[in-house]
């Protein structure tokens, strides 16, 4: 399949091998700033022999598979089809993405290597980030790949850490600024906002009553990363406009409820849109959610939220 520049394989059995290319491979959950940095090195590599570039990825998140009971249920920063979108920006020649199930968890780093990317995808020259590990239980390392090299026969690049501010650029990093509500560094690292695609259900109707009517979201994907309950400034991307709103994320602890909410308030704007697909991109967390005396005082203080956003704006 061909995603405008960039040639996509969603299953092994569909690639067709191409040894004249430098590869990469991850998870790339966020595309943040350290895997364009990797990309940027791959595209660089490739130009330099005239070779194509390739990235190979998985769906799902392998975290998603192999649920460790000492961490936390995983969220992710991208689903396949927001990492396929950004992707094509980065104008790679070929994506592969992977099906990571249990049994292919199993797979031991030699055979991931020689028979997969070596053997089916196919490359000359590999690169990968400075803690790069995969196959079985995490097994293959750059020492790994190393010695395979001389076996088969190709390169391999590893890069250092891309860092900001003395802190390393990663996923875990910019989910735990998310789960934290600090939007704007999150966004930062990733090079973009932080952007939730959700579709607009039907709600109670409180905004409306306030005077700030919002459109109640229901997030597209389930494993995907909802921030920190709070109000933030957002953008709002519906078709081809791009609007300016407020978010309210948490339980409106103002009307005693106890069940957790996604709503947005789009400035100037009237059009019913339930059942349409919106995608809201976070820009900064502007207070925490907390509790009014009365919906008078509420009122009040969308006012004063709705004032700061445009100042950010």
């Amino acid at each position: 399949m061909i995603v405008g520049y960039m040639e996509v394989f969603r299953n092994l059995k569909s690639v067709r091998k191409d040894n004249e290319c430098v590869l990469t491979v991850g998870t790339f959950d966020g595309v943040h700033l350290g895997h364009q940095f990797i990309i940027a090195d791959l595209k660089k590599r490739a130009a330099a022999g005239g070779l194509r570039t390739t990235l190979v990825t998985f769906e799902p998140h392998p975290q998603l598979v192999i649920q460790s009971q000492r961490k936390p249920d995983l969220k992710i920063l991208t689903t396949v089809e927001e990492k396929l979108q950004i992707l094509q920006t980065l104008q790679l020649d070929r994506v592969v993405v992977i099906e990571f199930t249990e049994a292919f968890s199993q797979t031991s780093s030699h055979e991931f290597v020689n028979k997969i990317l070596f053997g089916t995808i196919g490359f000359q020259e590999i690169v990968i980030g400075y803690d790069h590990a995969f196959g079985k239980n995490r097994e293959g390392d750059i020492a790994t790949l190393r010695k395979l090299a001389s076996d088969v026969g190709f390169r391999v690049d590893e890069l250092p850490a891309f860092a900001m501010d003395e802190t390393a650029t990663s996923s875990t990093n910019i989910r735990n600024l998310l789960h934290a509500g600090n939007a704007k560094t999150a966004s930062r690292y990733l090079g973009r906002n932080y952007a939730l695609n959700a579709t607009v259900i039907v709600g109670e109707g409180r905004g409306r009553r306030l005077n700030f009517p919002t459109a109640n979201l229901q997030p597209v994907s389930n494993s995907k990363l909802i921030p920190g309950d709070g109000v933030y400034a957002v953008y709002v991307q519906l078709d081809q406009k791009k609007l300016k709103g407020m978010m309210n994320i948490g339980t409106r602890p103002t009307f005693g409820e106890q069940h957790h909410t996604i709503e947005v308030h789009i400035f100037d704007f009237s059009e019913t849109i339930y059942g349409r697909q919106i995608t809201v991109e976070f820009v900064d967390k502007i207070r925490d959610e907390r509790r009014f005396a009365s919906a008078e005082e509420l009122m009040r203080q969308l006012e004063d939220d709705k004032n700061f956003c445009l100042n950010i704006f």
